[in-house]
C-alpha cells in the first residue's frame, strides 16, 4: 500500500487539534531538516492537507498557518523549536495508530524530492523516537 493511501485510510479518525499540531510539527521538522523548506516539500505538505480538507477533517488554511508558524520558529531558533516540536510529537506516542500515521506523513514529506538525505534521515529518526517508534520500520519499506 502506498504511503498516501495509508494516510488517506487512517486520517479520518483524527479530528482533534492535538493530532493536527503533532502532524504539522512532524511536517515542519521534516521539511526543515536540511535548513530550508524546498518547493517540493511545501507542495507535498499542501497535497496532504488538501486530502485532509477533502475529507472535511481540517481547515487546510489553518493547518498551513500552523505549519508556517512552526517553520518560522525553526528558522528563528532551530534547537529550541526542535525541542518544543518533538514534545508535541511525544504527546501522540501513547496512541500507536496516530503515531504511525504521523510517521507516514513525515516519511512522505521526506521523499517529496525522491531523495532522503542524511539530515532528513536524522530528523526522521528523532521524530520516530519522540513518537515511540522505530524509524527503520518505515524506511525499510521504501527500498
Amino acid at each position: 500500500m502506498r504511503i498516501s493511501e495509508i494516510i488517506h485510510d487512517r486520517v479520518e479518525k483524527y479530528r482533534d487539534r492535538t493530532f493536527l499540531k503533532a502532524a504539522m510539527a512532524a511536517s515542519a521538522l521534516t521539511a526543515y531538516a536540511d535548513g530550508s523548506v524546498s518547493v517540493t516539500e511545501r507542495f507535498k505538505v499542501d497535497e496532504i492537507l488538501e486530502r485532509l480538507e477533502r475529507l472535511h477533517i481540517y481547515d487546510a488554511q489553518k493547518a498551513v498557518e500552523k505549519f508556517e508558524a512552526y517553520v518560522s520558529e525553526l528558522e528563528d531558533n532551530t534547537e529550541a523549536a526542535e525541542k518544543v516540536l518533538l514534545g508535541k510529537l511525544g504527546r501522540m506516542a501513547s496512541d500507536r495508530e496516530a503515531a504511525d500515521l504521523i510517521a507516514h506523513i513525515a516519511i512522505e514529506i521526506s521523499y517529496a524530492d525522491t531523495y532522503f538525505n542524511r539530515a532528513e534521515r536524522m530528523q526522521f529518526d528523532a521524530i520516530c523516537g519522540a513518537l515511540g517508534l522505530e524509524a527503520k520500520d518505515y524506511t525499510e519499506e521504501l527500498h
